[in-house]
């Protein structure tokens, strides 16, 4: 057979597959990355099988494979010499050694033929469905599917394939939160770090992946899984290491980041305010720098900017804005102001633009109309403008009232408190006679566009957790009856640690929604419930894939101290989607499942109502 040598620079590593049938190096040329092939000599002296490489150029399937790409000969130790031409060719010492990572081909089975793979859809082709598309979630993309590929390209020996089976099962039924499990390219990093290119951002993801690895160990349904990945990774990357080795070192490595990184932010570095200066100013000097390393680190240099921000804002006070009074005095009639401005309507505002900027004027118009004292209308479609931190004092927000009339949504042409984010785009292009499949098509667009902002944003599911909050109910408009507006009492009185926190809503929880669901089996709606049992997802952690499907129930617990109550089928996606949004990147969910969708709507409704009367 043929033999195959890959080397990686940037890892400083080589690779020897053997034994290789022509149709599976052909394979592994399509599906691998390489920057640089080179073909022995021992190739144009081949007289056997299929693969001719004669004087004429005429062959088979790897003649015709090398043939379309750029390639270079070479003779001699296919390894001593491959590694040679790579030193040279980065510019590396003869010193540097690169370290050998192959795998034992023992009793492996051989790689896929490249018809069956190209039949299957392992390897991309015109006419024929991706095989990786259909078994992976569609959110899977990168390294993952680059794995997963590999796996059915080139089989593993019988020993590894069962075990990752068993991950794979014992996966499936765990019951805990699961890491995020943060996928990087070690290439990448390995190359970053030597170059000293490495920013916070990256010694995050390098953080994130021992913390997550740490997580594991020190859960006892995770645990297990953790031993079993350790010889499906070796297969992978050639690095063999003992398991407490690993737990070890990933504890060293990730305490040695988090001395020097900020993490999440330290309260001595958020941007400070001066007067005369614009907020939007220091956010632009500042934000690009501040929170990325500790301030102990850098302590003189951060006494030097709050300096010269001190020293800018005392000359704009004293030298910028005399000026700008004068010129104001020496311009406006009788010492008063220009003009004024008693009464506004807008419509649609700034539509004309982009979406984004168009969004932060409106947004910018509607502070300065707040700020002096004018009336007026300005009604649009930028729903963006909701999410903006604006600051007005007078400003309040109206919505076009709806009503669900034989399975239709209707306008009711009445002015109502609230924010609507919807509109009646679908219904009005319907009732205007555009075909039922473009309308279909446009709905199907817009669920995998903007899923993530079409959550359902009851400001009524809110509730604040350390002082008295009220919420106003937006006007958009569900599959059933919107719940009514109201004021939540705190649930706490003083501020507690989120573990107890945490703990007293899910008692809460369970007080509320376990005697429902003794009524529903009494009336023999619901199969007999065995006991409520939530459980948490805390920040940086999903869902367990056994949610998969599957109805439930959750409460976001948001950092800003309220709770988001909400049902879906989808959690996983749902609780995506929540963390997509700003500020919300590190909140954490408590969830328990249902049998189905109509009890979890039930539920949702009984928790909304009645969370906000629970006492600690």
């Amino acid at each position: 057979g043929y033999c195959m040598i890959s080397v990686l620079e940037t890892m400083k590593t080589y690779s020897t597959e053997d034994g290789l049938t022509e149709e599976a190096l052909v394979t592994k040329l399509r599906t691998c990355r390489y920057h640089h092939l080179y073909l022995h000599r021992s190739l144009k002296n081949n007289s056997s099988g299929t693969c001719r490489w004669g004087e004429f150029g005429e062959g088979g399937l790897l003649w015709g494979e090398c043939n379309a790409r750029n390639f270079e000969w070479f003779e001699g130790n296919p390894v001593n010499e491959l590694l040679f031409k790579v030193k040279g060719l980065y510019g590396l010492d003869d010193e540097v050694t690169f370290r050998n990572v192959t795998v034992a081909s023992e009793n492996r089975p051989r790689p896929l033929h490249l018809g069956t793979a190209t039949q299957i859809g392992a390897i991309s082709t015109e006419g024929i469905p991706c095989l990786l598309k259909v078994l992976l979630p569609s959110n899977c993309t990168g390294l993952p599917i680059l794995y997963v590929r590999d796996l059915l390209l080139n089989p593993p020996v019988y020993a590894i394939a069962s075990t990752i089976q068993e991950i794979c099962k014992r996966m499936s039924s765990v019951t805990c939160s699961i890491p995020d499990f943060t996928c990087v390219s070690s290439a990448k990093l390995v190359k970053l770090l030597e170059l000293r290119e490495a920013n916070h951002i990256e010694f995050c993801k390098i953080k994130n992946v021992l913390d997550q690895i740490l997580q594991m160990y020190r859960n006892s349904e995770l645990n297990g899984i953790l031993k079993l990945l350790m010889d499906p990774t070796w297969v992978a990357t050639g690095l063999k290491i003992d398991f407490e080795n690993l737990v070890n070192e990933c504890e060293l490595v990730s305490d040695r980041i988090g001395e020097l990184i900020s993490i999440d932010g330290d309260g001595d570095q958020k941007i400070r305010s001066y007067p005369a200066i614009p907020v939007d100013f220091l956010e632009d000097m500042e934000s690009s720098w501040k929170g990325r390393v500790k301030r102990i680190h850098l302590e003189e240099a951060f006494v030097e900017v709050e300096k010269a921000a001190e020293a800018l804002s005392l000359a704009v006070r004293e030298d910028f804005l005399p000026v700008i009074s004068r010129i104001k005095a020496s311009t406006a009639p009788f010492g008063g102001s220009k003009g004024e401005i008693l009464y506004v309507l807008i419509d649609e505002i700034c539509r004309g633009t982009e979406t984004a900027k168009g969004t932060c004027i409106a947004g910018s118009v509607i502070e300065t109309l707040d700020a002096i004292s004018c009336l007026g209308i300005v009604s649009t479609h930028l729903h963006g403008i909701f999410d903006l931190p604006l600051r007005t004092k007078n400003a309040v927000f109206k919505a076009m009232g709806a009503e669900c009339i034989d399975n239709q949504t209707m306008p009711t042409w009445k002015l109502i408190d609230g924010i609507c984010k919807e509109s009646l785009a679908f219904e009005t292009a319907q009732r205007e006679g555009v075909p039922e499949e473009l309308i279909q098509r446009a709905e199907e667009l817009y669920a995998s566009v903007y899923t993530k902002d079409s959550l359902r944003t009851d400001e009524s599911k809110l509730k604040q957790l350390s002082a008295p909050t009220v919420v106003h109910k937006s006007n958009i408009l569900t599959d059933r009856q919107s719940h009514p507006a109201k004021e939540f009492s705190p649930l706490v009185q003083s501020l507690r640690s989120t573990d107890v926190l945490n703990k007293e809503v899910e008692s809460a929880i369970i007080r509320i929604c376990q005697k429902r669901l003794t009524d529903l089996y009494k009336k023999n709606d619901i199969l007999e419930p065995s006991a409520m049992r939530c459980v948490l997802i805390g920040a940086k952690e999903q869902p367990p894939p056994s949610t998969i499907g599957a109805s439930s129930v959750y409460v976001m617990l948001r950092p800003d101290r309220k709770l988001y109550i909400g049902e879906t089928d989808d959690l996983q996606g749902r609780v995506r989607a929540h963390r997509s949004k700003e500020g919300m990147q590190n909140a954490s969910f408590l969830y328990f499942l249902v049998p189905g969708k109509s009890v979890a709507c039930q539920l949702e409704t009984l928790l909304i109502n009645q969370l906000s009367t629970q006492g600690p």
